[in-house]
C-alpha cells in the first residue's frame, strides 16, 4: 500500500468517525461544499511529519489536522452548551478509539479553541479542534 493510500485512509476514517456524531449535520473532507446546514465539521489536513523509526526500514509518520466546528450563525445565548457541548462531541467522538480504528498508532487533540469565525464574509460561532496522530510507515 502506497503513502497516498495510507494518508487518505486516516482522513477517511476521522471523516467516518465525525459522521457519527449526533450534533453534527455534514463533515467535510477535501470535497466542495455550501455552508448550509450547521452545524458542519470541516477536517483540514496540516503538516505531515517523518522520522526514521528505530528499526529497519519503517518511518514515524506524525500526521497533524484541524477540524473546523461551524455550528450557529447567531450569537449563542449560553457558550458553554451551544458551543462547547458540540465541539466537545467532536473530541469524545475521536477519543472513542485514539486508534481510529488501527489506521494509527495513537491520536489525541492538541488544542481546542471556542470563538468566532469569519468565512464567506459572514461571521459564525463554532471553533477550532487540532489533532495529532502518530502512524509507522514502511515504504
Amino acid at each position: 500500500m502506497g503513502y497516498y493510500e495510507t494518508f487518505n485512509g486516516v482522513f477517511s476514517q476521522v471523516k467516518t468517525t465525525l459522521e457519527n456524531v449526533s450534533n453534527l449535520k455534514k463533515v467535510v473532507l477535501g470535497e466542495q461544499f455550501k455552508l448550509t446546514n450547521l452545524p458542519l465539521a470541516i477536517i483540514n489536513p496540516s503538516a505531515s511529519r517523518f522520522t526514521q523509526a528505530e528499526i529497519g526500514s519503517t518511518l514515524e509518520n506524525t500526521l497533524e489536522f484541524e477540524v473546523l466546528v461551524l455550528i450557529r450563525e447567531t450569537e449563542p445565548t449560553n457558550w458553554f452548551t451551544d458551543i462547547v457541548q458540540p465541539m466537545s462531541a467532536v473530541v469524545d467522538a475521536v477519543l472513542s478509539d485514539r486508534t481510529l480504528t488501527g489506521k494509527v498508532k495513537d491520536c489525541f487533540p492538541t488544542s481546542f479553541e471556542p470563538g468566532e469565525i469569519k468565512m464567506a464574509n459572514r461571521l459564525y460561532y463554532g471553533g477550532l479542534i487540532r489533532f495529532k496522530a502518530l502512524l509507522h510507515y514502511t515504504p
